[in-house]
Parts: C-alpha cells; structure tokens; sequence
C-alpha cells in the first residue's frame, strides 16, 4: 500500500500541494514555539562580569528581591580546600553624566567595587586602578560619555551626585552592561550595609574543577542560605530578571505553541477531509473491486506519512530562524531579558516534528474512517452525491468539544476575574470552533436556509444555482466554510482579548492617577528622604515617595501548599499619601502607614479574610516577614490588585533600597503648569530626576502596556497568518477540483459568466456562513472574558478590528474562489470534461 500511496500522490497534485503547505507552516510554528520552551527551560545566562569565577556564591535566587550575604561568608570560603581565592561582589546603581543626563544606551550602569574587576577579566587599557574619590570606566560608557583618563566627572551614585576623577578606562571581551569601578573606601561611604555582599565569586585552586569545588563549597556551607551558581547559570547572579523572562517564554511558548497544534490539527483535517470527499469515486471503486476497509485506510495513512515526512524536512532549515526571530522580538520587546541565549536543539525539532506527523495521520485516520467503512454499492452512490455525514464518534466528540467549550465559557464568566480570565478564554475558541466543525453539514444546512431568501433575491438565477449546490454538496460547502470560521473567530478573539486587556490596564491606572505630577529617576533612584525635600517647594501641597516591589500574605492554604502568588507591592510616604496614592480609599486612612503597617485592596482582605485593625504576616521582597498591621483598606479592580507599605520599611529589602518617583499634588490655587515648572527647576539641580505629569505618565503607563501586548499580537499574527494561508489554500483546492462539473454546465448551455455568477453567490454564501459561525466563536470567548474583566459583555477596542478581519475573510475567499475559476475555466469544455 505504500508504493500504491507513493503512486497516487502524482495524480493528486492540488490536494498534496495544499496538505503539505499546511503541515509545512504548522510544523515551523511548533519547531518554533519549542526553541522558545527550550530557551526558557535552560534560562542559560553566561556570566559577564563574573566570567573568571568558577563558582558563584549568592542567596536565593527564588524571591523578587535578592537576598544578601553575610561578608563574613568571604574568609569562610577562602579557608575552604580548591579555594585559591573568593572575591565579594557589591553592586550598587551608579550613573555617568554628561550634560546632566545620565549616559545609557539602554543599559543602566552599576557600581562596583574595584576589587571584583577581576571576576570580569577587566583589563586596564589606559591609566590605572581607581584610588579614593576616582572611578574606572568600560570603554562602551567613556566612548559614549566622552572622556577619558584625568577628566573630572559627575556621576549620580544612589541617587546623590558626586564629582570623581577618571583613573583609567578598561575593557573586557563580551561585556554588554555598562559598569563603573570605585576605590574601596568609596563602596564603604556609598553602600550603608557594609556587612553585606550580594555575591562572591570563588576561583579554583590550580588542579580543581568547577563540579568539585562547588561539591567542597556545598559541604562547607551547609548550614548557610546560599546558592551556588556554576556554567551559565553564573549569568543568574548578575541579571536576576533572567529567571523570570525564563518562565515568562515558557508559558507563552506553551500557550501559543499549543494553539498552533489544535489549529494544525483543524487545518490539515479539514484539507484532508476535502481531499477524501474529492476522491469518493476512486474509494468506492476500489471498495468494489475488492478493496478492503484497512488497505484504504493505510492508502490514505500512507500519502499522508509521505506528505507529512516531507512537510517535516522541508521546515526543518526553518524552525530556528523563525524561533530566533521570535526570541529576538521578545528581547527587544522587554518580555525576554536580552542576556538569556537562544537555544534550540534537536528536541524542538524532534518533537515538531512528530506533533506533525501525529496531527496528520490523526487527521487522515479521521477523514478516511467513513470512507473506508461505507460498503461498495454505497460507496458508488455517495460518490455522485454525498449526503451522508452523520456517525456517533462524530457526534459524541462534537458533544464533548461543546460541553468543554460552555464550561470554559462559564468558569470564565462566574469564577476568573481580571486579566488571568484570559488562560481560559483563550482555549475557549478553539473548543466551540472544534465542537462546530464536527457538526459542519448539519449547521450548513441551517445557514443555507437561513439565506436561501436573500442570497436568491440579490443573485437571482446564480444565486439559485449556488444554492442548490450548497444544499447537494454540504459536505463540501461545510468544508469551505469552516476554515473562515476558524480564522474569523480567531483573528476576532484574539485581537480583542489583547485591546479589551489592554483598555482595563489603562482604567485601571487612569482611575486612580491622583497625582498632578511626578519626579522619576533616570538614574536607578534616589533616596527616600529626598520628598522632604519636594514638600518644602512653593506650590507643593503633598508629595510620596514611590518604592516598588512585590510581596505576598501568607494564609492557611499557603501555608498548607507552600505556594506563594506575589502581588505588586509599593512603598509609599505617609504624608501627604491620602492624596497623592494612586488608590481610593474604602476604610482608614493612609496616614498611618508607619512602621510595620500595610494597606490592602478590599478583594485581598476579603479573600484572606483580613478587616481594618488586623495584624497580618507580610512577607516583602527578599523573603522578610514582618507582622504589619491593616491600617487602611482601598478598592481594586479584580487582576489590578496591590498593597502598600511605608517607603521605609519596602526600601531596605529591594535590590536598589532607592525610590523610583515622587508623586506630587499642587496646592489649592496652584495650577498644573505652575507645579510643572517648579519641579523642573528642582530636577536642574538634581541630576537624574526628570519631571512628568498627567499626561505623559499615562503615555509610559500606556507604551509599558503596548510592549507587552505587541508580543502578544505578533504571537497571535503568527496564528493568524497560518490560518488564512490554510483557509486560501483549502478554497482553491475545493474550486480547481470542479473543472469537470464547470466543463458539463458550459457544454449544456451556461456562459462563463453564469459560471462565475454561481461561485461569486457560492462564495458570498461561504463567507457569510463562516462569518456568521466565526463570530459565534467569538463571543463565547469574549463576552465571559469581559465579563470577568469590566463587568461589561462588550470587547474593548475598535470597530474597525472586527471589520478589517472579517473584510479581509471575504476578500480572500473571494479571490480564491475565482482566480481558479477563471483558470478553470481556460481549459475548453470537451478536453476539460474528459480529464480526470
């Protein structure tokens, strides 16, 4: 049966084409997706700064915020066996002036101090070691600074500026942050903690390796919080956003490369179903001479492995190239920290590999089952005119995909809330556009019914014709219009997931914006203390320091499951908080938020079961537990959820230990413009802060929120596009193979242009019939989604949205409806009608 699959495979050159375009798209976005799982799996960082180290030395990594060494660690280690030295590191935010701009090229700059330079290999290209009151400086950051040895710099450290000498300039090979070096007595005054350090990197004694020092450093220290980093995960000590962007891929390659299979698995059963449909004849020809139901079914498995091998090899010099794209749009994007390395190995390809051809010897198993079982005689009756659709594995799996899709449906509605409403609206669609694919002819039926009357009054005498062939051929039809529905109901729900999420973001922010104002660092931060500093300005009726984090409540289920959901949390100033917090208070009242005191949004008291004057445990940041007591309660909406603290006690347990804005209200009398200029006075004489009000914080609120959702929508583009492209290719299929029946009408008596009539009105009846079910599947996606998010059925976002997608559905089916027809229709009628 093999080599009767390989024969056959020439003289079906429109459907082989068509299955093996979409297995060949299908299997680059699963290759793809699966280079993005990889990478996030292996979250390789390879150290920078701490290349020469063999071992890295840090707290957990596991926590928001690091968690600090005790220096004292440092002489524990070198006394350690295979230690030929181990190295503190202290980190610390530094920026150099010019013109009183911090100078970046989207790198922050840190501090160190000059004894860790050697854990980088920095080698002093001119000048010399820093002494007190002098900096050395990378050679990317003097170049674009300007300057160079015996200059006298400004540079922002902490927050506070300070002038310094350049000693000397160094380089390194493959350093992509920018770095500043300080003299020892300089890293004592600059950073308060000096009893602690955030890493230490340990250097093996000559004959040792990595693997046993870090066996000799686990043995040692024991009974110590530490973790040891060795290879490329030495690179986690120094960005430790990476483990997170690590997590961040694999739950976006999971989601998306998911969809990419369910999609695959509807496309390529839908083109094989066709091409199974178009071959009744052949099948029930061989049914009658003999053919038993297992040789047809390994006939149709057989083209199909054909198929599916060379779809596999054909995406294989494709699916990393593509999944580097995607990595790289993720990087630029903020969503992926650009110091993870792609990696994409055999096992992506492997498995895309093998999801493809699974999906397309499933898909034909499926196609071919009826086929292969309807007897001989019947078989000859069904090939001139199928009708009969109808079995229970078909209606038991519609029955499921349905049931499936109506609980997501619900659970969306009535148990999510906020934008994670989105983990279940999102496989909602593909299990209602599933359970509607399986009843295809049976819903055809209906739309044909539905627009007999005003397809018949628009279209006259073709839109008749059109109709009667729907109504003959619905298996056909069926297979035409469920492709439009899949890509309408896709493309509609999730662009709209992505703006409605998008538009609750914004409210959510824009609701509570308080503040006239705002001073933000461009330099890592500055101290808190400074807003005393804002208050005492003329026009300036409150000011708060911001200081963001994240922590946690603990509660009974966690302490019972051990897991842990950080919120957003952030530090703020009692005075003068009450009316510049973005939050609006339900009960007590932010000026008490002093010493060990938190504030709450009502839905996490509520859920925690906490009211106003509890003493809760708050774990901060870096793991700290601290019993704060409620001092006030705010409402929330439901995904948007956060708690504040005072500045002081957040500060301390962060990497930095600075605030990032000060948010500012004008006095009674003074006007927005009039507080604006004085605080750009202020920040002339503070360099690193900038001023912001109304409307430009909600412009970086807004494009912090595009970034993320941009990925989001090339994501979904992807999908998107290789649905269209399996829609178009399905059409044409379904059109180039009625040439004989387009032969008979024109040698009976009808025109070319009653011809292109008929599948004008048949493609109208197509597209409406796909729009009309495509937009179904939407709104059982996007009414429970907005419903969990804004209380609102309707989606947020532009009408336009829904008109260009279905716009463009009815324009392709248009064109791949007709240019085969015109192309069918250059073969004369009597060569045409004799051709197989």
């Amino acid at each position: 049966m093999l080599l009767l699959a390989l024969r056959t495979l020439r003289y079906r050159a429109g459907g082989f084409v068509a299955s093996f375009v979409a297995l060949f798209f299908g299997t680059v976005l699963v290759m793809a997706c699966g280079g993005l799982m990889e990478t996030g799996i292996r979250t390789a960082v390879p150290p920078q700064r701490l290349v020469a180290a063999d071992v890295v030395v840090t707290g957990d990594q596991s926590h928001p915020e690091p968690i600090r060494l005790d220096a004292t660690l440092v002489t524990r280690i070198r006394s350690v066996p295979g230690v030929a030295d181990a190295v503190p590191d202290v980190s610390f935010p530094a920026a150099l002036l010019r013109d009183g701009m911090p100078v970046t090229d989207g790198d922050q700059q840190i501090g160190h101090a000059w004894a860790s330079a050697a854990l980088g290999r920095y080698g002093i290209r001119d000048g010399a070691a820093p002494a007190e009151h002098e900096i050395a400086v990378d050679t990317a950051t003097a170049t674009r600074a300007g300057v160079g040895v015996g200059d006298q710099v400004d540079v922002v450290v902490r927050g506070t500026p300070a002038r310094f000498r350049v000693s000397g300039v160094v380089s390194a090979d493959q350093i992509i942050a920018g770095a500043l070096f300080f003299a020892e007595p300089d890293v004592a005054r600059i950073v308060p903690a000096g009893d602690q350090v955030d890493a230490i990197g340990v250097l093996a004694a000559p004959g040792f390796q990595s693997g046993q020092l870090r066996d000799a450093l686990a043995t040692a220290l024991k009974d110590t919080p530490t973790t040891l980093l060795t290879g490329d995960e030495r690179g986690l000590a120094e960005f430790a956003s990476a483990a997170d962007g690590g997590e961040t891929m694999i739950v976006l390659a999971g989601v998306f490369g998911g969809l990419a299979v369910l999609v695959a698995i509807f496309v390529v059963a839908s083109i094989l179903g066709l091409s199974v449909q178009q071959r009744q004849q052949e099948m029930a020809l061989l049914r009658a001479i003999g053919g038993t139901p297992g040789q047809l079914r390994r006939l149709l498995l057989g083209e199909t492995m054909m198929i599916g091998l060379l779809a596999a090899a054909a995406a294989y010099p494709f699916g990393r190239p593509v999944g580097r794209f995607l990595f790289d749009q993720l990087a630029d994007g903020g969503v992926a920290p650009p110091a993870i390395v792609f990696h994409q190995g055999f096992v992506p390809t492997l498995v895309g590999s093998a999801v493809t051809m699974l999906t397309a010897l499933l898909a034909a198993w499926a196609a071919g089952w009826a086929a292969a079982r309807t007897r001989p005689t019947e078989a000859l009756v069904e090939a001139g005119l199928q009708r009969r659709w109808v079995s229970w594995p078909r209606i038991l799996f519609a029955v499921l995909f349905l049931a499936g899709g109506m609980a997501l449906t619900l659970v969306t509605a009535l148990v999510m809330k906020g934008p994670v409403a989105a983990s279940t609206a999102g496989p909602t669609a593909m299990l209602w556009a599933t359970g509607f694919a399986l009843l295809g002819p049976g819903l055809t039926r209906v739309i044909v019914l539905v627009l007999y009357v005003p397809l018949r009054a628009m279209c006259g005498l073709s839109g008749h014709l059109a109709l009667l062939n729907a109504r003959t051929r619905r298996i056909r039809t069926a297979g035409m219009i469920m492709p439009i529905m899949l890509a309408t109901g896709l493309a509609t729900s999730l662009l709209y997931l992505q703006t409605s999420q998008s538009e609750a973001a914004d409210r959510a922010y824009t609701e509570n914006l308080r503040a006239d104002a705002a001073l933000v660092s461009t330099a890592g931060g500055f101290p808190v203390n400074l807003v005393r500093s804002v208050r005492t300005l003329p026009g300036v009726g409150q000011a708060s320091a911001v200081v963001n984090s994240e922590g946690y409540l603990e509660s009974e289920e966690v302490a019972e499951t051990g897991y842990r959901e950080t919120v957003p949390l952030q530090g703020i100033t009692a005075d003068g908080a009450d009316r510049t917090a973005p939050v609006a208070l339900t009960a007590g009242t932010l000026a008490d938020l002093r010493g060990d005191t938190v504030a709450l949004a009502t839905t996490s008291a509520r859920h925690f079961g906490y009211e106003l004057g509890d003493t809760v445990p708050l774990w901060l940041g870096d793991n700290t537990r601290v019993s704060a007591k409620v001092v006030a309660l705010f409402a929330a909406r439901h995904g948007f959820e956060t708690m504040l603290a005072p500045a002081e006690l957040v500060a301390p347990h962060t990497r930095t230990g600075l605030a990032q804005e000060i948010l500012v209200r004008a006095a009674p009398g003074v006007a927005p413009g009039t507080l604006i200029a004085t605080l750009a006075d202020f920040a002339a004489d503070h360099p690193g802060l900038r001023v912001a009000g109304q409307d430009t914080l909600r412009s970086a609120h807004a494009e912090q929120e595009q970034t993320g959702v941009w990925i989001n929508y090339l994501l979904a583009f992807m999908i998107i596009c290789y649905t269209v492209i399996s829609l178009v290719n399905t059409l044409i299929v379904a059109t180039a193979e009625r040439r004989r029946e387009f032969a008979v009408q024109r040698l009976i008596g009808t025109t070319r242009g009653q011809v292109l009539g008929m599948m004008s009105a048949e493609a109208v009846l197509v597209v409406v019939g796909g729009i009309i079910l495509g937009t179904l599947v939407s709104i059982t996606t996007l009414v429970p989604f907005n419903l969990a998010l804004s209380d609102s059925p309707l989606p947020h976002g532009p009408l336009w949205i829904y008109l260009a997608v279905t716009g463009s559905a009815a324009a392709l089916t248009l064109l791949a409806t007709l240019l085969p027809t015109l192309y069918a229709l250059r073969t004369p009628p009597v060569a045409a009608s004799t051709t197989p």
